[in-house]
């Protein structure tokens, strides 16, 4: 795929020009399958994040402009102690989904030997861990009193990367769009930590995202029968009623 497609341009209005906060985005917009031929997601209601802690004062109004009504934070207990999201007063319910298996700094020896290694082993154990996170954050989407809604770890990359993946497969879009989607990732946060990423190199393979990473997680994902049975069967999904949701 070519990268400069993810750059932040008018013809990439998913990308919101946030100041202090990393990687935030929203689905809409984006083409999906259902019945009747291809629709779009709808605008507004599905947002994603790095954390909310560093917000400035045009970012939360950023926010609240849209009307977030929900914060859904997967951060482990300790990285939400360390940087506590900031104040949006239009956010009416702040969920905590600790997923600890993308705590990085706590689980990984930062080392330029086997670095997509040890990413390999996070996404391979992400689908089995986050089960429990995962089914609750369908839970409150499947509620519409809940959105807009915006989702959210430490860099908005791998907890909710994955999270945005199985939400994107759920309400229709195809493979291609999946990735699309999660690898926009990587020219967010090379911008955002250019410097560190320039003196410290090893660092590049934990601070951005791989397709290989996502592709773990989805063969994972084969063990449970496919990402749409896992969908439904592991987090209690009613995809159907998701689609009458989010898709207009």
């Amino acid at each position: 795929m070519n990268m400069d497609t993810f750059k932040k341009t008018p013809q990439n209005p998913r990308i919101l020009p946030a100041e202090g906060i990393c990687n935030l985005r929203e689905l809409g917009g984006y083409p999906v399958r259902d019945k009747g031929g291809i629709k779009r997601i709808k605008w507004g209601l599905l947002f994603r994040a790095g954390e909310l802690a560093g917000m400035t004062c045009n970012d939360k109004k950023l926010l609240e402009e849209r009307k977030v009504r929900t914060v859904v934070d997967f951060r482990s207990n300790s990285e939400r102690e360390a940087s506590p999201d900031g104040v949006i007063k239009t956010v009416r319910k702040q969920v905590a989904l600790p997923i600890d298996a993308g705590n990085l700094m706590n689980s990984m020896a930062f080392t330029s030997g086997g670095a997509e290694a040890e990413m390999g082993k996070l996404y391979a154990a992400l689908p089995k861990e986050a089960v429990p996170r995962y089914r609750a954050l369908f839970e409150l989407l499947s509620d519409p009193s809940n959105t807009p809604l915006l989702y959210h770890c430490t860099a908005g990359k791998d907890r909710t990367g994955l999270a945005s993946a199985l939400i994107l497969y759920a309400l229709g879009a195809d493979t291609e769009t999946v990735y699309r989607d999660y690898l926009e990732s990587t020219p967010l946060l090379r911008e955002r930590f250019a410097v560190l990423l320039e003196s410290q190199p090893h660092m590049v393979p934990y601070m951005t995202v791989q397709e290989s990473y996502l592709k773990t997680a989805w063969g994972e994902l084969e063990k449970y029968g496919g990402p749409g049975r896992y969908i439904q069967k592991e987090l209690n999904a009613d995809i159907h009623h998701l689609r009458s949701l989010y898709i207009e």
